[in-house]
């Protein structure tokens, strides 16, 4: 494979239209230190043992849960500068967030119990739904329902805004346990609104679990189904964040005390290490405890590594479909741009099939 980049500088954000990623697409394993250093601080472009993140694709903000300094930090992705505002301040237990498109929030507050809306402009926030208790994670549906991981019931709960109730859709309460129809303590979860879909990180059982919203039972995606823990290609250990490919149901894992990022094709019983080979550390190749994951519009992949104390972009440099029998040669263009620099790198990439 020959690769060739050609380099232009640039002072603006070029739009396209987003990457569709393919299933053997490939990342930087080095990545590059956006947000943050390999130490805790408070100042405006520190971090300290961030918890969560949230991408908001129209304004390409990302938004920082920077749970030890207490705030929730925004990152404008089209400047080049690594220096964040305070949107939320003096606000402590947080540990997800998520942003509509009236760029209201909601926070999920683990030790205070509750789900809080913070509407743009305002200084205050007021409780969202019932009590969830160990509130993990929160998200909205397309008809603007709130769904809560409330890890202290082991259950995943829907809290409808038009007729303010609250609905389990996933575990029993109070019941934990290894059994497809229960959950222990859940951490996060990815919501495919379209197909009625829950990917729910079933954390102290070690595995995936894909739950449809009208079924009382989940089934194993990734992981072992018995719930045991390890390192190896079929498992995993204590797994903090879910990301799932709508177009391909490829999923994206944070396996947290593995210190990596795992993908799982469908229907397979192992997974891949696209992200930490080189095992726990604060090299720009390795990781420290991560807790969540998102993609840019370009197919670029952030990860918060929480105890390195940063957020790190990892660039993606092939996005190609898995390929079994290789019988002619084929030419690919491939276009990529990397915003946070300010630069446009075009690779074009000859090989031979």
């Amino acid at each position: 494979m020959i690769l060739i980049y050609i380099i232009f500088a640039l002072h603006s954000f070029l739009s396209i239209d987003a990457i569709d990623l393919k299933s053997c697409a490939k990342w930087n394993t080095t990545g590059v230190t956006i947000i943050g250093s390999n130490s805790p601080g408070n100042a405006s472009h520190q971090l300290n043992q961030p918890q969560g993140m949230f991408l908001h694709a129209a304004t390409n903000s990302l938004y920082v849960v920077d749970t030890g300094n207490n705030r929730i930090q925004m990152f404008l992705l089209d400047q080049p500068s690594t220096t964040g505002s305070t949107v939320i301040a003096n606000l402590g237990s947080m540990y997800a967030v998520y942003v509509d498109d009236d760029m209201t929030m909601y926070i999920a507050r683990r030790f205070e119990n509750r789900v809080e809306k913070w509407i743009k402009g305002t200084s205050r926030g007021e409780q969202v739904g019932d009590q969830c208790k160990q509130c993990r994670d929160v998200k909205m549906d397309r008809e603007k329902n709130i769904y809560m991981i409330e890890s202290g019931t082991h259950t995943l709960r829907k809290w409808s805004t038009k007729t303010n109730t609250s609905t389990r859709v996933a575990g029993r309460t109070d019941e934990l346990g290894r059994t497809i129809e229960r959950l222990y303590f859940p951490a996060n979860f990815y919501l495919n609104s379209e197909s009625n879909v829950l990917y729910i990180t079933d954390t102290m059982n070690n595995r995936i679990q894909k739950w449809n919203l009208s079924s009382s039972e989940g089934i194993t995606v990734a992981g072992a189904n018995d719930g045991h823990s390890g390192n190896d290609a079929s498992t995993l250990a204590n797994p903090l964040y879910v990301w799932v490919d709508e177009t391909t149901n490829i999923i994206y894992i944070v396996d947290t005390d593995n210190d990596r990022i795992q993908r799982w094709l469908p229907n397979q019983s192992v997974g891949t290490t696209i992200i930490g080979e080189a095992g726990r550390g604060n090299a720009n190749n390795q990781l420290k405890r991560p807790t969540a994951l998102t993609f840019d519009k370009l197919g670029n992949l952030y990860v918060c590594d929480s105890k390195n104390h940063r957020i790190q972009l990892f660039a993606l440099i092939d996005n190609q479909a898995c390929i079994i029998n290789h019988s002619h040669s084929l030419f690919v263009k491939t276009t990529i741009v990397i915003n946070l620099t300010g630069f446009l790198v075009i690779s074009w990439i000859f090989r031979n099939l």
